[in-house]
C-alpha cells in the first residue's frame, strides 16, 4: 500500500519538474514526455559537472571533451524546452547525445569492460521521451551499432573485441529489456488515452442533458457568460428565448411518462434543427427550454420563435404505434442590453414574458 505522504511528494516533484521545463500549459501526452526528459537533462547536467573534473585530472581528455559537449547540449536543450510547446526536436537531441556517449562507452569497454554497462541506459531514455514506436526504432538502431562495435576485429578498432559469451549475454539482456520497456510504454499510452476519454465523457455528461442531448442549465449559463464577455468586446448582442410546452402534464397523463420523454426528445431535436450551429438550445428544466441566439436582436429572435411555434403546431408524434397530437409552446423573449444588464435580469425578463404568454392563452410568443 502506497504512503500518501510519499505520493504527495512525488506529485510535487513532478509539478516542479514540469514547471522548470516550461511555463506553458502542456497536453497530457507532452507532459508524459517532458517529465522524464527534464529529469534526464538535470541528471545529465549534475553528472557531467561531477565527472568532467574527475576525467580531466585522471588524464582522460577525450572523455572530458565528451563530458563538456554533453553538458553544453543538456543546458541548451533545457533552455529550449522552456520555450517550446512541443519538445520533439529536443527529445531527439537528447537521444542522439545518449547514443553518442554510450557508443563511446562501448568502444572504451573493449579495454575496460565496466564502461560497457552504460549501454543498458539508452532504451529507457528512448522509450520515455520518444514514445513506443520511435523509441523502439532508436533502441534497435543503437543495438545494431553496439553489436557491430563489440564484434569488430582488432585490426579495425585497434583493441581486442568483446568475447562471444559477453556479446551473447548482452544481446539477450538488451532485447529483453527493450521489449519490456516497449510493453510498459504502450501500457502508459493506453492509460493516458483512457484517462483522456473518461475525462471527456465526464465533461460531456456534466454539460449535457441526458434525456434530450441538449446543453443543460449549467452549460448554457457558462456559454451565456462567455457571450456576455464577447458582446462587451465586439458590441454585438444576443437574444434569449425561453419556451415552455403547453399542457405537458396532459401528455404524460394520457400516454405515460415514456411517451412524455419521447415528446421532450422530439421537441429538443426540432429546436436544434430550427436554429443555427452557433446558437445554443438547452433544456432549462422539466418541459422548459432556453435558447441563446448569438448576434441576434429582439426582432430576429421573434422571427425564430414564431417559426419554431408554427413547426410545433404542424408536428405530430407516434410512440409505440400510438399517435400523439402536436404539442404547442409558449415563448418569452428578452434581449441582452449590454454592460448595464445582468444574466439574471435578462432571464427574468424572458420568464416574465413567458408568464404573460401563458396568461394570454398559451401557444404564443411574447417579447419583454
Amino acid at each position: 500500500m502506497s504512503n500518501p505522504d510519499t505520493t504527495h511528494k512525488v506529485s510535487r516533484l513532478n509539478r516542479a519538474i514540469v514547471k522548470l521545463s516550461s511555463p506553458l500549459q502542456l497536453r497530457p501526452e507532452e507532459r508524459h514526455r517532458r517529465i522524464p526528459a527534464v529529469f534526464i537533462l538535470i541528471g545529465c547536467i549534475i553528472t557531467m559537472m561531477i565527472f568532467t573534473p574527475y576525467h580531466f585530472f585522471a588524464g582522460h581528455f577525450l572523455i572530458t571533451a565528451a563530458d563538456i559537449v554533453a553538458l553544453i547540449a543538456a543546458v541548451s536543450t533545457l533552455l529550449h524546452l522552456r520555450k517550446a510547446q512541443q519538445g520533439g526536436m529536443a527529445y531527439w537531441m537528447i537521444s542522439l547525445v545518449f547514443i553518442a556517449i554510450c557508443i563511446s562507452t562501448v568502444v572504451l569497454g573493449r579495454q575496460e569492460i565496466s564502461y560497457f554497462l552504460w549501454t543498458f541506459v539508452p532504451p529507457a531514455v528512448f522509450f520515455s521521451i520518444l514514445g513506443k514506436r520511435a523509441g523502439m526504432n532508436a533502441s534497435l538502431l543503437f543495438f545494431a551499432l553496439t553489436v557491430i562495435l563489440m564484434a569488430a576485429p582488432q585490426s579495425i578498432m585497434g583493441t581486442p573485441p568483446y568475447t562471444l559469451p559477453v556479446i551473447g549475454r548482452y544481446i539477450t539482456i538488451y532485447l529483453l529489456l527493450t521489449f519490456m520497456l516497449y510493453y510498459y510504454e504502450a501500457s502508459q499510452l493506453l492509460l493516458l488515452r483512457h484517462i483522456r476519454e473518461e475525462k471527456e465523457k465526464f465533461e460531456c455528461a456534466s454539460k449535457q442533458d441526458p434525456l434530450t442531448g441538449l446543453s443543460n442549465r449549467r452549460d448554457l449559463i457558462e456559454k451565456i457568460r462567455e457571450e456576455q464577455q464577447r458582446q462587451m468586446r465586439l458590441k454585438n448582442t444576443f437574444t434569449l428565448i425561453l419556451g415552455d410546452i403547453d399542457n405537458f402534464k396532459a401528455v404524460n397523463d394520457a400516454h405515460g411518462h415514456d411517451a412524455g420523454d419521447f415528446v421532450l426528445q422530439s421537441v429538443a431535436q426540432l429546436l436544434k434543427d430550427q436554429v443555427r450551429n452557433i446558437d445554443c438550445p438547452a433544456r432549462w428544466g422539466g418541459e422548459e427550454f432556453l435558447i441563446m441566439l448569438i448576434e441576434t436582436d429582439l426582432e430576429g429572435g421573434l422571427a425564430v420563435a414564431e417559426r419554431i411555434r408554427n413547426r410545433l403546431e404542424e408536428t405530430g408524434y407516434t410512440f409505440n404505434g400510438v399517435d400523439i397530437p402536436p404539442v404547442t409552446m409558449t415563448f418569452g423573449l428578452s434581449q441582452y442590453q449590454g454592460a448595464s444588464d445582468t444574466l439574471d435580469s435578462c432571464i427574468k425578463r424572458a420568464d416574465k414574458a413567458l408568464y404573460t404568454g401563458k396568461s394570454r392563452g398559451k401557444n404564443t410568443v411574447v417579447t419583454a
